[in-house]
């Protein structure tokens, strides 16, 4: 079967790409291993083999197999990547980028946004107007830290967004249920022969290009390459022993309360919204110097609601939240992994609790339930979760920030396989003290930032800080690294333009190109390298 150019996956970075390639006049297929809506058997073909779930959540929790990918069951923070990232940082070893902020990455901020459809691509509330003269509690000035930057939200699930366009293309051709089981690559050659596939009903197929591109997942990428080892020890693109190192994401969790002593009804504790609705939020953050200067990763935090399964909280909307989440309903509210995160805290309240609360604030809670209904579920712009006023001025602080590359924190191939003779992957994810004590540096200057501003501090809510992050390290749902980003061969993968090392026509366009992890969650920056492997291919192969 063959096509000038050649996408394996149909998530949102294989959508985008093959839509900006139709676009161009470039005729291409479009490979997903899943169909139009979840399938379990095909889901099941992503399974690692054995993993620890307080390190890395399960491979269905973290991908999806289906048109649309992993868009179908993200949380939708749309966040970018920012100019520090791409700085040489000597406190952060191996974080070289071979390409520049302004000159590759800022430019497709706005085809992204408008992919994502997540309104105009502005990231600082100081230049939207209506909005910008609303600080985040009155005093709190931007200096080092700084509380005007912002995430974007977009609820969409690309696979169903994108879906009659898709079908409507003359220049797309959609494959579903077919899965690339090996790349074939002669031993020396520049050029990639085939990609072999197969069909759980049996059928094997040969995919010819003249172009191919793995848009398969951070994951499933670096697994395809690992896999097709026939002609090269350690898989394709393996020249230098670093596939499937330097495996990476974020470190996230709670350690503090932020407790303000402003006026509580002043606080900007939910979202905003820009000119065209968009949902928007704030975040604490540090200056690009300011980094340098302490020499810290880039991390970021904000104002989150209470664990919701515990009723010391006697908010009635939250445990409302609670018993719906933990219902047999509950997997229609959220995705298992957001589902997950919000009701499995550290204390589990009895049901009885839970009611109590809801029936003293009965009159708050039988309004939220029909407003919120309406806004997540039949709103044309849905709201992508819910905040709730604290009349004590105190929230809770969700951190999140960038675990340090690190080489021998990797995956590796299993001697087991799936149901289609592709070995499954072992993860073995490792942080290590930098990781937890960049944690806690952060907090002892987001702190000092408050009490210097005079607008409020910080309250632990943990006794061991470093051990408490520690236990809250891991990730598994930005994988990143694993198919590293590099200008020569020696230190990588893939080349400044996502192409395999030594081959002329095989690329990769997922997370497992990112040299660092950053701020932000993966799917921007995935769009960002997705839209500049396009316009690369689409200069190399050419319309007709």
């Amino acid at each position: 079967m063959f096509a000038p150019v050649t996408v394996i996956g149909a998530g949102a970075a294989g959508i985008a790409i093959a839509m900006s390639l139709a676009q161009r006049g470039v005729e291409v297929n479009l490979i997903e291993s899943g169909h139009e809506s979840f399938d379990p058997r095909v889901q099941a073909l992503a399974d690692a083999d054995g993993n620890d779930p307080d390190v890395h959540p399960p491979m269905s929790e973290c991908t999806r197999r289906q048109i649309g990918g992993t868009s179908a069951i993200w949380g939708g923070r749309v966040v970018p990547f920012d100019e520090v990232d791409f700085d040489e940082r000597p406190h952060v070893p191996n974080s070289r980028w071979p390409i520049g902020f302004q000159r590759d990455v800022q430019p497709y901020y706005r085809r992204v946004c408008e992919f994502l459809l997540a309104g105009e691509p502005i990231f600082d509330i100081r230049s939207i107007p209506g909005i910008a003269q609303h600080t985040l509690v009155p005093g709190l000035t931007d200096a080092g830290v700084t509380s005007s930057t912002l995430e974007r939200w977009s609820v969409i699930d690309t696979g169903k967004v994108y879906a009659q366009q898709l079908k409507d293309s003359s220049k797309i051709r959609l494959i579903h249920g077919l899965t690339c089981t090996r790349i074939n690559c002669e031993k020396g050659a520049r050029t990639v022969s085939s990609i072999t596939s197969r069909a759980i009903d049996g059928r094997t197929v040969t995919l010819k290009a003249r172009r191919f591109i793995l848009a398969c997942g951070g994951l499933n990428a670096t697994r395809l390459l690992m896999a097709s080892d026939r002609n090269h020890p350690g898989g394709i693109g393996n020249h230098a022993g670093l596939l499937g190192r330097y495996y990476i994401g974020h470190i996230s969790g709670r350690l503090a309360e932020v407790r303000f002593t402003t006026d509580p009804r002043r606080t900007v504790f939910g979202f905003d919204r820009d000119r065209d609705r968009t949902y928007l939020r704030r975040r604490l953050a540090f200056t690009r110097e300011f980094q340098r200067e302490h020499q810290l990763p880039n991390i970021v935090s904000w104002l989150v609601n209470p664990e919701i399964s515990d009723p010391v909280h006697g908010n009635g909307v939250l445990s409302f939240a609670y018993l719906a989440l933990t219902s047999p309903f509950g997997k229609y509210f959220a995705s298992e992994a957001i589902r997950k995160a919000a009701v499995e805290g550290e204390v589990q309240g009895p049901t009885s609790a839970h009611v109590m609360n809801m029936l003293r604030d009965l009159p708050r809670t039988a309004v939220f339930i029909p407003t919120f209904g309406y806004k997540r579920f039949l709103a044309k712009r849905k709201v992508p979760g819910f905040f709730q006023y604290s009349r004590g001025n105190s929230y809770t602080l969700h951190y999140f920030g960038e675990q340090m590359p690190n080489p021998e924190s990797r995956v590796r191939l299993s001697d087991k396989a799936d149901e289609l003779g592709l070995r499954r992957l072992k993860l073995e994810p490792k942080y290590t003290q930098q990781d937890y004590q960049n944690v806690v540096r952060a907090h002892e200057l987001w702190d000092e930032h408050l009490r210097r501003t005079g607008v409020g501090e910080l309250k632990y809510v943990v006794k061991d800080k470093i051990e408490a992050a520690a236990e809250q390290a891991g990730d598994g749902f930005h994988q990143v690294g694993t198919t590293r980003m590099s200008d020569n061969p020696g230190t990588g993968v893939v080349d400044a333009h996502c192409r395999v090392h030594g081959l002329d026509d095989l690329y990769v366009a997922s997370s497992s190109s990112f040299v660092t992890a950053g701020q932000a969650n993966s799917m921007f920056m995935i769009l960002v390298l997705a839209l500049r492997v396009a316009d690369t291919v689409a200069g190399e192969v050419g319309a007709g």
